[in-house]
């Protein structure tokens, strides 16, 4: 079997896995067989399953295939801002407590009004993912690598969009406002005057976590995953 397509393989069973799981149908039937948190387990256990050999595969093959093109000063420059820009958003979305997160939906407690990073986008870890996927992309040329890293973006996009319709059917009337008051699509709230930047709103140690974080893989990703520091 060729390279890409073990990669396409794992892909499609994280991702096939993930989604199938939390369809309506799906969700329901088995929250009615082993309760909410054991849908919760079952869940985590499967992406787990399935990405952790998606991975182990990747760097088994990597920079395997097809080379695209020959990544330059200004790529590297790019990802490297694209990465700091992942590191900002996902943490930040960690920090800052989200009515559509896991907890908030077993603990049945959240705010339905959105502070910080949420007023870019309701889905800040799945943007992190996309921004993750398409800093590498900019310095890995080999198709192998795009497919991998590729996986990340249309993951990051399908994932949020899914979850999106999932909300608005089984979802309460709060996260339903939230997600009217909110967008998917980054920075499209505030463009349209549904919501406002409000930086000051950002966490200040989720910030320094993230700028360390940029500096340390910077120094230590040649030792760890190969390729030119982030």
């Amino acid at each position: 079997m060729r390279d890409e397509t073990i990669i396409l393989f794992w892909w499609l069973m994280f991702g096939g896995t993930h989604i199938i799981g939390s369809t309506i149908v799906v969700r329901a039937y088995v929250i009615g067989k082993i309760g909410n948190l054991g849908f919760k387990a079952v869940y985590s256990f499967m992406a787990l399953a399935t990405f952790v050999p998606l991975c182990l595969v990747y760097f088994a093959h990597k920079h395997a295939g097809q080379m695209f093109f020959t990544p330059n000063p200004i790529m590297q420059l790019i990802a490297h801002i694209l990465m700091l820009g992942a590191l900002i958003v996902l943490f930040q979305g960690l920090v800052t407590s989200s009515p559509m997160a896991t907890l908030s939906e077993l603990t049945k407690t959240f705010s339905p009004n959105a502070r910080g990073i949420q007023r870019v986008t309701r889905h800040p870890q799945n943007f992190s993912f996309a921004l993750f996927g398409l800093a590498h992309l900019l310095v890995n040329p080999y198709l192998v690598d795009w497919i991998f890293f590729f996986g990340f973006i249309i993951y990051g996009v399908a994932s949020a969009l899914h979850q999106d319709q999932r909300m608005l059917v089984t979802g309460p009337k709060q996260v339903r406002q939230f997600q009217a008051d909110t967008s998917a699509l980054p920075f499209y709230a505030i463009q349209t005057g549904k919501q406002r930047l409000a930086l000051n709103e950002y966490n200040p140690y989720a910030l320094m976590a993230a700028i360390i974080v940029v500096i340390l893989l910077r120094i230590y990703h040649p030792v760890l995953f190969g390729g030119f520091g982030f």
